[in-house]
């Protein structure tokens, strides 16, 4: 049975050609009538052909699967041509190996809609924010079960991209029921709960960041760990060689699975704060850090002015009184998850927070962004993460 088509005008025409991953309503006419949810649908525009999930709700109409040509006939059969591509490119990158790792990275990987975590090479974690994606979820997790070799499939959909448009959160067991596993990281371990972790579980996107910050980790050093969850950055500090790590962490369960990594790589030296990071940043802690780490959640939640400002000032004063803290010659890594804030604004923000603080200051290479697994093309949101790791010398060195 042949596609229904829908055909795109507008700018929209011009998106398709630079092989966005998705169309807005408006910029789409159906000839042919409305298709179901997930529905896979021709589209045609001038020269162009491709094909796309139809999206019923919400300003997005169609999430595309193939430009400049549909060889799909069914959903089920673009969603494994798409899903093997993606873990094609992990394969030939290198990160499928690790067993941990960014499968299915939204438009990225021309999936809209869909992100999919591996953990272990035993644990798949998928988000959805569509329902098209939803209407084909247990497809999904049948793919990537196959395509991967992991037992245990769980639905984590909870994000606000969802709540925005209508659809109900979800938390469930597609496949299998295992919780947690383990998972290797450059010599450091730490445990995955996938019920109860932020986001997917945990933040694969930092990991290659984790391994830089071990460069400038000197045997006996004082780090500071902010914003610790389970003790990322801290624990790959103390297994280079660090003497004490000072985490500090609001979520009380993050602190529990924090302790079992700890207990998990033999790390003894160190103290947890179990504490809103404003109810401390009037302390000061000797002697001081020779290494701090700010890894804050995304404190601009919306391009907004007011939203903006209120993010700036949290960023602001996290980053200030953190690198405050640090000795008079120390490495800071200062970091922010918000796409609204934008790479100029946080260099900005950097050089705002330097001046506050009397602090010459180098900036260690250019900014680093997520883990190569999280692709992106044409699509501005996914390049979110900005970190810079910074050589700060407090009084111009005086």
């Amino acid at each position: 049975m042949p596609l229904r088509r829908v055909s795109v005008r507008g700018e929209g025409v011009e998106h398709l050609r630079v092989g966005t991953g998705i169309v807005y309503r408006k910029w789409v006419t159906l000839p042919e009538g409305t298709p179901t949810p997930g529905e896979l649908v021709r589209v045609e525009a001038d020269d162009y052909v491709g094909c796309a999930l139809w999206e019923p709700i919400g300003p997005v109409a169609l999430r595309m699967v193939s430009h400049w040509d549909c060889p799909y006939r069914t959903p089920r059969e673009a969603l494994r041509d798409r899903i093997q591509a993606a873990y094609r490119v992990r394969e030939r990158a290198g990160l499928a190996r690790t067993g941990s790792y960014r499968l299915v990275n939204s438009d990225g990987d021309l999936l809209s809609g869909l992100i999919v975590d591996v953990f272990g090479g035993e644990i798949a974690v998928l988000q959805s924010s569509s329902l098209a994606v939803d209407r084909h979820i247990e497809v999904i997790a049948g793919i990537i079960a196959d395509l991967t070799g992991v037992g245990h499939v769980y639905e984590k959909s909870v994000q606000r991209s969802r709540r925005a448009i209508g659809l109900e959160p979800r938390r469930r067991w597609i496949i299998g029921g295992k919780r947690r596993t383990i998972i290797e990281e450059g010599g450091a371990r730490f445990i995955v709960d996938v019920e109860m972790g932020q986001k997917t579980g945990f933040y694969l996107d930092q990991r290659f960041n984790r391994l830089e910050l071990r460069k400038y980790v000197h045997e006996g050093a004082r780090v500071l760990d902010l914003f610790s969850y389970t003790g990322g950055f801290g624990i790959h500090a103390a297994l280079e060689g660090a003497r004490y790590v000072l985490f500090v962490e609001e979520d009380p369960q993050a602190v529990s699975l924090l302790r079992e990594n700890l207990r998990l790589n033999g790390i003894r030296n160190y103290g947890i704060v179990n504490s809103s990071v404003w109810e401390v940043v009037d302390r000061r802690y000797e002697p001081p850090f020779d290494v701090v780490v700010v890894d804050p959640p995304a404190f601009i939640q919306s391009g907004d002015e007011p939203s903006v400002r209120r993010g700036l000032r949290a960023y602001f004063r996290s980053y200030k009184w953190a690198t405050s803290q640090g000795s008079e010659e120390h490495v800071a890594y200062l970091s922010s998850c918000s796409y609204f804030l934008r790479k100029d604004m946080f260099v900005r923000l950097i050089r705002d927070v330097m001046a506050s603080i009397r602090a010459d200051y180098w900036m260690l290479g250019s900014l680093r962004g997520a883990a190569p697994d999280h692709v992106h093309r044409a699509a501005e949101y996914l390049d979110y993460l900005k970190g810079a790791f910074l050589y700060v010398r407090k009084k111009g060195g005086a």
